[in-house]
């Protein structure tokens, strides 16, 4: 795609998005409501029924409304800046950045990493509830904003068009199916991915994500459950429990001070 590039006759093509699509990812300004979206070129594979099934995918995600989820506005047909026909997927255009470059810029911590296993949760919990599945969940499928926020983008174009190009792929669920609970283990790969090695043992973050990578589908989590742990590690640490962990740890420091001062005043004497 080329900035400055009409697309539908409608989308006016501005500067290249830094985040990687299933192609080439502008903002663009709708020039009939003024809106600002984002339009990304797909070129379809040689495959029978492609596009087909990919329009059954953009319906579906069209009509999902939750805040979470990045809204579809529209697919249209039109000439590449090769020549050739592709469709043009026109979504929301939120400020965000994917997880993948978050964490490669600045890591996130176990607080962080929750909140946006809370977010993306509660946006799959809406595309399963419609019927659907995400079928291709990795880093960049996942946006955070700058305040923290998790949206989820790109439902069910990974089924339609393939993979990402270029790219090496989502997580794969041991079972190798496209159901709920495989978005879900999705879910767990992603995120631990995202918290190591700073996740604790034993802690509400590191249960979830154990539960969520289980290989048994049936050993995972519910959604109500993982949604339970996820609100727990994403709490801010209770400045009380800070406060009775440093003072078990001081009462530990002045016995050991208090015992080598006795041995130095015994040596003294002796």
């Amino acid at each position: 795609m080329i900035a400055g590039r009409m697309v539908g006759g409608r989308y006016l093509l501005l500067d290249e998005l830094g985040r990687r699509g299933f192609g080439p990812t502008h903002r663009a300004e709708d020039r009939i409501t003024g809106r600002s979206v984002a339009v990304t070129e797909i070129a379809l594979p040689a495959v029978a029924g492609v596009r087909e099934r990919l329009l059954t995918e953009v319906r579906a995600a069209g009509r999902l409304r939750h805040p979470s989820v990045v809204g579809v506005l529209d697919l249209v047909t039109d000439r590449s800046s090769a020549g050739d026909m592709r469709e043009y997927l026109v979504t929301e255009h939120p400020e965000a950045r994917p997880l993948g470059a978050v964490v490669e810029k600045a890591p996130p911590s176990p607080r962080q990493v929750a909140l946006v296993g809370r977010d993306v949760l509660a946006a799959l919990r809406a595309v399963h509830a419609d019927g659907g599945t995400h079928g291709g969940l990795d880093a960049d499928a996942v946006l955070v904003t700058a305040d923290g926020r998790a949206l989820l983008t790109d439902v069910g174009l990974a089924r339609a068009v393939g993979p990402r190009p270029g790219g090496n792929g989502a997580p794969a669920a041991p079972e190798g199916a496209d159901t709920p609970a495989a978005d879900l283990w999705c879910l767990g790969a992603v995120l631990r991915e995202a918290a190591d090695p700073r996740l604790s043992a034993g802690s509400a973050l590191a249960t979830v994500l154990d539960g969520l990578t289980a290989d048994d589908p049936a050993e995972r989590p519910t959604h109500d459950r993982a949604a339970e742990l996820l609100e727990r590690g994403a709490r801010p640490r209770s400045p009380g429990v800070d406060l009775g962990r440093n003072r078990w740890i001081l009462l530990g420091v002045a016995g050991v001070l208090a015992v080598v001062v006795v041995v130095l005043l015994v040596l003294a004497v002796l």
